[in-house]
């Protein structure tokens, strides 16, 4: 993970222009910024500069300058076509938005938080035109990064209001907002969140990503001292990943089921769903949570 980019929100997904483009670039910018980069330097020449067409590479390519971490580069970019009378009414918004994180990455906070908001207002307005998945998405990750999560809370129950046929959308949207109310010790809204990421996750046949909803669910179960619960969430997650063959992630709701054991003081039973999590196979951030229960129970 790029340094820059942990100070961004995992809920940023790679921008959709209303501008139609060929799937591959789509693929190829989701999956290899640098390559992202070269290509639609390549296929802007194909379009007139200023064009739909070529705005929608443009934005393409600034994501990659901020992935990549180029914040020289992103800079000359950007500057440019702040307050530039050329740039398509749509792309105003998109404008501030790289502005805004090119500011957020220089740690230049207060003027980041000026910029974002100017884009969070070009984004609402073009929703409330025409309400899509993709501006939904540019709306709420903005509100999660601006701090207005009571905002960002009633519109994402808006967002699923409008049903899109999109449920891996819907699954990590919940899934994020499940993140931002667990840092925000928000226990009821984070059982909610989870439940209703677990939910959608159900809608796509992916037992390892099931798994991985269930597990947030029991965390979030267990945080709010559901134990039984949050046992029997840990135990459908662990079918899930068996059946996925996600090694790592069966040893990690083991653990997670050894420690429910120890927090209902069951202390035989945490040592026997402990005895089961095979170290060399149980993920290297889980290792410590081992080491202390271990520690705890004495084995």
């Amino acid at each position: 993970m790029y340094k820059v980019k942990k100070q961004w929100v995992s809920l940023v997904f790679i921008c959709f222009s209303s501008v139609a483009l060929a799937d591959d670039i789509k693929d190829i910018c989701n999956l290899d910024p640098l390559t992202c980069l070269s290509e639609t330097v390549h296929r802007q020449q194909s379009h007139q500069a200023g064009s739909l067409e070529w705005w929608a590479l443009e934005e393409l390519r600034l994501e990659s300058l901020f992935e990549l971490q180029k914040n020289d580069e992103l800079y000359a970019a950007v500057r440019p076509w702040v307050g530039n009378a050329s740039v398509p009414a749509e792309y105003e918004p998109v404008i501030q938005l790289f502005l805004g994180k090119w500011l957020r990455a220089s740690e230049r906070a207060d003027e980041s938080k000026v910029a974002l908001n100017k884009a969070l207002s070009g984004f609402q307005q073009q929703y409330a035109a025409m309400p899509s998945q993709q501006s939904g998405i540019r709306v709420l990750n903005l509100l999660v990064v601006l701090d207005k999560f009571d905002e960002a809370s009633a519109f994402a129950n808006e967002l699923e209001q409008e049903n899109f046929d999109a449920p891996i959308f819907y699954r990590e949207m919940f899934a994020e907002l499940g993140h931002v109310a667990h840092r925000r010790n928000a226990l009821a809204l984070h059982i909610e969140y989870r439940l209703k990421s677990l939910l959608w996750a159900k809608k796509v046949p992916d037992l390892q990503q099931q798994a991985i909803a269930h597990g947030n669910y029991g965390v979030a179960l267990r945080e709010s001292q559901k134990f039984i619960m949050a046992e029997a969430a840990f135990l459908d997650g662990l079918k899930c990943a068996e059946q996925a063959k996600d090694v790592a992630q069966v040893n990690a709701i083991r653990l997670r089921i050894a420690e429910v054991a120890k927090l209902q003081n069951n202390t035989a039973k945490s040592k026997q769903w402990l005895n089961k999590v095979v170290l060399s196979e149980l993920p290297a951030v889980q290792i410590r949570y081992y080491r202390k229960l271990a520690d705890e129970l004495v084995l």
